[in-house]
């Protein structure tokens, strides 16, 4: 099947769950005679898929979680395969792809706004969004990093604004041993800030392993009055989505400090209110959020997952250069993928859930 350059090559059938209906977890359905994908365009890869992650948007959209943005502005109909990231091998790539070939081993992600996605044995991408996997990898670690990581990268340096020439800021992970928590404590360390991180008792030894500099149980009575004894933050990266309300006092009183969440209202707004009134009700989200931060020079902004080539090929190379380790807190059979969303959705997972496809 290792072809080049013909952009309607590739033939077969495959196995890839479906998203029947927005009727929950169960409504996906395994699906075994599918056509592969085939290119259309010439910068496609076609990438039989060795290992995909689970995210939290996956274990979400089967009660139908962002349905009117998905089907409105990105024309995404169901059925529809989920799955955001993947490690595997390149299969077919087109005649415009210059630096990947046939048999490659690679790791990509597949934007939400694609229309398909990783729960499947093959899927074709730009190759934009594909990387050579990391050699110290095995397709597992692999796969575990290019969504969560890239979110962590879009929170942290585009909206952020912490990097490599930024560094030495005071920054707080809050919900450290997950997916997107365990990269981003390990993104800031690199880039030389300081870092404190929250989590709950059993995940402090990973987290440690993970080089943040102070970690508070947030299950523990003092908690708050130990977050405060830091004396503020430049950024607050929210990665649980759970937090009682946004404690703006934990940033620090000086200009740009930046509260971020993961969670933002947008999809929910959409699906409560429709396009129209979605619109209207974010922008209000938006402006009373930050209301009473404008005069304190401190914003609350909403993180994203977007595609980035560059900061996934800086993903790529941190982990092969052993800078970023993958924390994985399990490992499914591609027909045990009901079980993982299952799992996720449960929440406390320690770092990615992965399917493997066996």
């Amino acid at each position: 099947m290792a072809t080049r350059g013909d952009v309607s090559s590739t033939e077969g059938l495959m196995s890839a769950w479906k998203l029947r209906d927005y009727g929950g977890i169960e409504s996906l359905e395994l699906v075994k005679d599918l056509p592969i994908p085939k290119l259309t365009s010439s910068k496609d890869v076609l990438v039989e898929v060795k290992a995909a992650s689970v995210n939290v948007l996956d274990a979400w959209m089967p009660d139908g979680y962002g349905k009117v943005i998905f089907e409105t502005f990105f024309r995404t109909h169901l059925p529809v395969i989920l799955g955001r990231d993947f490690a595997g091998v390149v299969r077919a790539v087109g005649k415009g792809v210059t630096e990947l070939k046939p048999g490659d081993e690679v790791m990509g992600v597949v934007p939400p706004q694609s229309g398909t996605g990783s729960h499947a044995q093959f899927v074709v991408v730009s190759d934009s969004n594909v990387v050579m996997k990391p050699t110290n990898l095995t397709m597992v670690e692999a796969a575990s990093i290019p969504y969560a990581g890239l979110t962590a990268w879009s929170g942290l340096r585009s909206v952020g604004g912490l990097g490599e020439v930024l560094n030495g800021k005071d920054v707080l992970i809050m919900g450290a041993a997950g997916g997107i928590g365990s990269i981003a404590t390990q993104l800031c360390k690199i880039w030389g800030s300081k870092v404190v991180s929250t989590c709950s008792t059993d995940a402090i030894p990973i987290i440690k392993n993970l080089g943040s500099d102070d970690i508070i149980d947030y299950k523990s009575p003092d908690a708050n009055s130990k977050l405060r004894a830091h004396g503020g933050f430049h950024v607050v990266l929210d990665c649980t989505g759970k937090w009682d309300g946004y404690d703006y006092d934990l940033l620090k009183s000086c200009a740009n400090a930046k509260y971020l969440t993961l969670v933002p209202p947008i999809l929910k707004n959409f699906d409560n209110y429709g396009v129209i009134g979605g619109i209207l009700k974010t922008i209000y989200d938006l402006i009373v959020a930050n209301a009473l931060l404008i005069f304190q020079l401190k914003t609350h902004r909403w993180v994203l997952f977007s595609p980035n080539s560059s900061a996934l090929r800086k993903l790529r190379d941190y982990a092969q250069n052993d800078q970023l380790k993958p924390l994985i807190d399990s490992v499914f059979t591609f027909d045990q993928l009901k079980e993982a969303y299952y799992k996720l959705k449960a929440g406390h997972a320690r770092g990615k859930i992965v399917i493997e496809m066996v």
